[in-house]
């Protein structure tokens, strides 16, 4: 809560003070919400003589030469402030004979959680909050949309299936949006939308946290900001780009460090002096991706006005760990080859199949490019991921389900989406996007396609578990 707004509610309960005897006023500030702990750099506010105090590294404040009367205290914290709500005005007697304590706290996450989000509450679930503008007037957007989805797996039989739910709320008059009972678990991607105008996706996972803001600026005028249509094949170049430079745990420039816009194709790679340069960028609230080997990846959220050049400084702070060195003995178990029976499984037929003869006669961008041309595949904009660039290409097999993935012999898993409780989602799109960043067109050798159950191999058959068939990728 503002200073502004507890002054105004504070002078609904102004009292009369004694002229003459002057007491103190001193107590501590504590953070019920997130750290468990006093609450250092809080304003409080002695709202009847409008006097300030902060609140030192140990929560504690005090004020001294205080009239005798009633009065009414409260204070003010970034890490309330950002919930955008109000605190209640706790009441103190000040006598000249001793001094006055008070403790303030914030609410409990429980507390919390009942207030943003009245009404019965899944377990492992929380709340999303913040407002949504305009990106180059800075104007609120009432109306203006947050939603995101996520997968949630039913045990059937001895079959897991699993099935898309969603979230979605609206901006309020003050463009402020609550959007209740997303998982805490699970990683998602929010978009916002106003007008078929987009902002995002941004990646997020609530973990431990369960009540976090995330603001949203939406260009109206960039018309690469707009939602693309499902079979839309023209893609607009954006107006915003971004300059910068990528340094390294030892400070200096990280050279080859790979930098995306999340949910797009976008890409570029830093230079020998750690500079990198993102044209054609669509304007609004993005997410700036950075990878190099042997360090964290890094995401960072940017706002891109209307026709804008940014420049930035990302820094990769944290090494990725490096497992001690094992020794092990024993026979190692034979590594899959594309010369292990690709020829053979040609030549019988119950699949299709792409060699790199076949690839490199085309310019193809990705690998579900490559997989337009196969009979059994129809490839479609995923809108669930899509981005205001454009969307995610998912491949469908006889257009009904996600393919399950072998990269070179062996299961390729997405690692986007962590893990749900042990289990991995058999059959979920974003693999598609995570491995088109790793392999790309010239580097594969053959690709082998299995559409329905009887014609999949048996060391590439997860039609008992997911429902679908098998691509089975080999790189050179």
């Amino acid at each position: 809560m503002t200073i502004a707004r507890i002054i105004a509610f504070g002078t609904l309960a102004l009292s009369a003070t004694r002229a003459g005897a002057q007491g103190s006023i001193a107590g501590t500030v504590y953070d019920s919400l997130s750290t468990h702990a006093p609450l250092a750099t809080a304003t409080v506010v002695l709202v009847e003589t409008s006097r300030y105090a902060t609140t030192d590294s140990h929560g504690r404040f005090r004020f001294d030469s205080v009239a005798d009367g009633h009065y009414t205290i409260g204070f003010t914290h970034a890490v309330v402030d950002s919930l955008d709500v109000a605190l209640p005005l706790v009441r103190v007697d000040v006598d000249g004979r001793r001094r006055s304590t008070v403790n303030l706290f914030t609410p409990s996450m429980a507390t919390m959680l009942s207030r943003l989000c009245p009404g019965p509450r899944e377990p492992d679930t929380g709340v999303l909050i913040g407002r949504i503008r305009d990106v180059d007037d800075q104007t609120l957007l009432p109306g203006a949309t947050i939603s995101t989805d996520w997968t949630e797996f039913t045990l059937s039989g001895v079959r897991t299936v699993g099935h898309r739910v969603g979230a979605a709320t609206s901006a309020n008059a003050s463009g402020v949006y609550r959007l209740c009972g997303v998982p805490t678990k699970v990683p998602l991607e929010l978009v916002s939308e106003r007008a078929g105008f987009t902002a995002g996706p941004m990646p997020l996972l609530l973990d431990d946290a369960r009540i976090r803001r995330m603001d949203f600026s939406i260009s109206m005028r960039d018309s690469a900001a707009r939602r693309r249509a499902s079979g839309d094949s023209e893609i607009a170049r954006g107006t915003a780009s971004l300059h910068g430079m990528v340094i390294g745990t030892d400070r200096r420039p990280v050279r080859d460090a790979v930098l995306g816009v999340f949910g797009t194709t976008d890409t570029a790679r830093t230079d020998a002096t750690g500079v990198f340069r993102i044209p054609s960028i669509a304007a609004g609230t993005r997410a700036i991706e950075a990878k190099s080997i042997g360090l964290l990846p890094v995401t960072a959220a940017m706002d891109f006005a209307t026709n804008s050049v940014r420049d930035t400084t990302l820094w990769m702070i944290g090494r990725a760990p490096i497992l001690a060195a094992d020794t092990v003995k024993g026979k190692a178990p034979s590594i899959p080859s594309m010369d292990d029976g690709f020829e053979t499984r040609r030549s019988h037929g119950l699949g299709s199949y792409v060699t790199a003869e076949q690839i490199s006669r085309h310019n193809f961008s990705n690998i579900p490019d490559i997989l337009r041309g196969v009979g059994s595949v129809r490839v479609e904009c995923n809108a669930t991921r899509g981005s205001a660039m454009g969307c995610t290409p998912v491949p469908y097999l006889r257009g009904r389900c996600v393919p399950n993935v072998f990269l070179d012999g062996v299961e390729f898993v997405v690692t986007k989406m962590g893990d749900l409780k042990g289990m991995q989602p058999p059959a979920d799109p974003a693999r598609f996007e995570e491995l088109s960043s790793i392999v790309r067109p010239e580097m594969i050798r053959g690709i082998e396609v299995y559409a329905g159950p009887g014609t999949v191999p048996a060391q590439y058959d997860r039609f008992s578990s997911t429902g679908c068939g098998s691509v089975v990728i080999w790189t050179k």
